[in-house]
């Protein structure tokens, strides 16, 4: 066997390129694990020839023997990727043993070299492994850190409670060790790998970096690493004391939205009052709304009041967030109510009517008799505010609503004010139970204003209103109509012409109120046009 080996192995040195990839074909399938073969494989390997390299390298994948170690080193930034791929998986496949000939040769090795073993030193895991990962780390650039913490973080995942506490004490140590100033890139991968490994110890050391006096790199990561950190701690008096300073600054930058996001995360203490208050002068209109936010949980009077009067706001988005703060607080309904039943700004009106559904308690009746003198004088001067007024009424008690506006557009009815009964009347159709009574005297007052046009116009508001109320109901209309006194021989007979041309029940209703004119105007011009009109319809 060794004579024949031999043959084999001069075969694969010596040969022609048929040969020699023949013998190392050989030598793969037969498994041969012994130095001198390794080391004649090893030599190809060396070889510009990329078909003779690819066989070698086939030989490695099968038979992996434990000394092909430095010829698979050499092929980490060979210039065939595939042949860096190949040598990365035989690599891994050796395991802890390939750590240290790594580590050794990564010093004065290319980029390329050095990050295909780190993906060897990922993969293996291990302590002596993810401490070689480490010292990678203090030479290397921001794009190639960057590039070795994402190769970390697979491994990160896979790792059991034991291995994932030893890696942080390495972290941490590692951490300890470097200079900020000049080591940058170490300290922002170091921030990463602490944020990926989520421990509250990490905080002393991270919050040494987000000061103004920093780089604002590591400003930025330190303050990323703490809301992964810090996802389920509570912040300490001292840290509060770090925080709110980054949002005073002059600029709003990345590291003001972390802290943002870092603060909204945890409850502020009870004397964060006056800073909030302070906040809210910011010119930073995201500053402004986590002040807003944070208000509802520090409530008082006077944060209550200062999220009151953000509600007339002309930014939506600060409306939104001062009424998402004022919910969580029970006790800003009276101060609601009141500002309400004061306001003038129909925006801010609106604001108020949605947000007091949602606050429990019952309503005195003085100030539902507020708030209805404050939709009777807004309805009266046709003002955009009286639909937050009706809104907030229908929702503190509908029969009060319903019947206050009924009884003062009938008033307005019978004292023949019929334009302002219109703004009474009206809203009556969206109440759940629009009563027939009131139907009727909201269509008999947009006849008296329109008349003119019901004849000519089908779709006319009163016809429609006079229709429905004859169809659904069991109210005497035709009787109501005539005995009703302000109604002329003229708008009898437009709203008779009108329904007269239906093809319903209605037209039975029009050619009794056209009987009607023609009967007690009978010389009249309406009344013979009415007679006209008789002798064109059937019933």
């Amino acid at each position: 066997m060794d004579d024949t080996l031999q043959s084999i192995l001069t075969l694969a040195e010596k040969g022609n390129i048929e040969q020699r990839c023949a013998a190392l074909l050989l030598l793969g399938a037969l498994k041969i694990n012994n130095a001198a073969t390794s080391k004649v494989v090893g030599g190809i390997l060396d070889n510009p020839n990329p078909v003779l390299k690819d066989y070698a390298l086939r030989y490695f994948e099968e038979v992996q023997p434990k000394n092909n170690i430095s010829q698979l080193l050499k092929m980490l930034d060979d210039g065939d990727r595939e042949m860096q791929e190949r040598a990365v998986k035989s690599l891994t496949a050796v395991g802890q043993a390939a750590v240290a000939p790594l580590l050794q040769g990564a010093k004065d090795a290319s980029r390329t070299w050095q990050l295909n073993g780190a993906r060897v030193l990922a993969a293996v895991r291990g302590k002596a492994a993810m401490k070689g990962l480490l010292q990678l780390l203090v030479a290397g650039t921001d794009e190639t850190n960057k590039t070795l913490c994402d190769l970390m973080t697979p491994a990160l995942r896979e790792m059991d409670a034991k291995e994932l506490d030893s890696l942080y004490g390495e972290v941490e140590g590692f951490a300890a060790k470097l200079d900020a100033k000049t080591q940058r890139p170490a300290t922002v991968s170091s921030m990463r790998l602490l944020g990926q490994l989520g421990r509250p110890q990490a905080r002393r050391w991270l919050f040494k970096f987000i000061g103004a006096d920093n780089h604002p790199a590591l400003r930025a990561h330190a303050l990323v690493a703490l809301l992964r950190c810090l996802r389920e701690q509570e912040l300490r008096k001292d840290e509060y004391g770090k925080l709110f300073p980054l949002l005073e600054e002059a600029e709003f930058s990345e590291v003001t939205r972390l802290t943002l996001d870092l603060l909204d995360a945890h409850e502020l203490p009870e004397d964060s009052r006056g800073l909030l208050a302070k906040l809210m002068q910011s010119p930073h209109s995201d500053v402004q709304k986590f002040a807003l936010r944070k208000m509802g949980d520090v409530a008082t009077p006077a944060t209550i009041r200062t999220l009151v009067e953000e509600l007339g706001d002309a930014d939506y988005r600060k409306r939104d967030v001062a009424a998402s703060s004022l919910r969580k607080i029970p006790e800003a309904r009276n101060t609601l109510i009141k500002e309400l039943t004061a306001c003038a700004d129909p925006s801010k009106a609106w604001s108020i009517a949605e947000l007091l559904p949602s606050f429990e308690g019952k309503w005195r009746q003085d100030v539902l008799e507020a708030l209805w003198k404050r939709l009777q004088e807004a309805i009266g001067a046709e003002e955009r505010i009286q639909s937050a007024f009706l809104h907030v009424l229908k929702k503190a008690d509908e029969e009060f609503a319903y019947d206050k506006l009924a009884e003062q557009g009938a008033k307005l009815v019978k004292g023949k004010k019929y334009k302002e009964a219109l703004g009474f009347l009206t809203p009556l159709k969206d109440f759940p139970l629009f009563k027939p009574e009131n139907k009727f005297q909201l269509a008999l007052a947009q006849l008296k204003l329109h008349a003119h046009t019901v004849a000519t116009n089908r779709q006319h508001p009163a016809v429609e209103l006079f229709i429905d109320l004859y169809r659904s109901s069991a109210f005497p209309v035709f009787e109501t109509l005539r005995k009703e006194k302000s109604l002329a021989p003229e708008e009898f007979f437009a709203l008779g012409f009108s329904l007269a041309e239906r093809s319903g029940q209605e037209r039975g209703l029009g050619i009794d109120l056209l009987e009607l004119v023609a009967e007690k105007f009978p010389r009249s011009k309406i009344g013979k046009s009415a007679k006209n009109k008789l002798k064109l319809v059937a019933r």
